[in-house]
């Protein structure tokens, strides 16, 4: 499990890869790095040397660039143990950090631009939509906290209190659906003296959200769970 093959480009991430090469070539392995506030600069440290350095599990670091880089990509867990549960938990509460403390308010940010630019009616509903949209996602949030991560954390896989991985099975396609309506509305809804650049500014945003919001579901769906049933499983051996 040294080296994972992007499908896209045919690059090879492994171990050993200067950090600068592997942000040059995938730019969306960046926010990995934000999340885990991991220090830059990097100088012309491998991959390995920072995983050593933070504290890090290279081979899980890996699983989640490609997971970043390829939403069809499917990692096999067979080697990772009792600690990459943990890991992985941190990494999706890192997640909920990010979106509510970078994410959501940079889209924020650009609605209030675009508001400006609105007449009253336009602006009521626009305001109202992104209101009721981020109650959602925020509760969503609260949601995973409290019945997955927790009762993953508390649950310590022992033999005696066991994991129900069937709360991973909550849909998230109502979240997805939620913020392509966001979209839907800024192009075909906006008054049309709304400026282009500022449309476009927004939706970059929304799609990038909705692209990580999707990798956040998958890094829950096919590594998160998948060692959980395992690590369970073995327990009851």
């Amino acid at each position: 499990m040294n080296k994972i093959y992007d499908n896209v480009s045919h690059a090879v991430i492994e171990p050993d890869i200067k950090l600068f090469e592997l942000i040059d070539a995938h730019p969306s392995v960046v926010s990995i790095f934000a999340r885990l506030n991991i220090t830059l600069p990097f100088g012309d440290i491998s991959l390995r040397e920072m995983c050593d350095r933070d504290n890090h599990d290279v081979e899980l670091f890996m699983v989640l660039c490609k997971m970043h880089i390829d939403a069809a990509y499917r990692p096999e867990i067979a080697s990772f143990g009792e600690r990459a549960i943990a890991d992985v938990v941190g990494y999706l509460r890192a997640s909920h950090r990010y979106y509510t403390s970078y994410m959501l308010p940079h889209v924020a940010r650009h609605l209030d631009d675009i508001l400006a630019k609105c007449d009253a009616l336009s602006q009521r509903v626009l305001r109202s939509f992104y209101d009721d949209y981020m109650r959602y996602v925020l509760a969503h949030f609260e949601e995973e906290e409290r019945n997955i991560f927790a009762v993953i954390e508390n649950s310590k896989y022992s033999n005696s209190t066991s994991c129900d991985c069937s709360i991973m099975e909550r849909p998230h396609g109502d979240i997805d659906d939620r913020t392509n309506d966001m979209a839907s509305l800024i192009i075909k809804s906006l008054p049309e003296h709304v400026p282009t650049p500022l449309r476009c500014d927004m939706l970059k945003d929304i799609y990038a959200l909705r692209d990580d919001l999707r990798t956040h579901t998958n890094i829950e769906t096919y590594l998160l769970r998948p060692l959980v049933e395992s690590l369970t499983k073995q327990t009851k051996q």
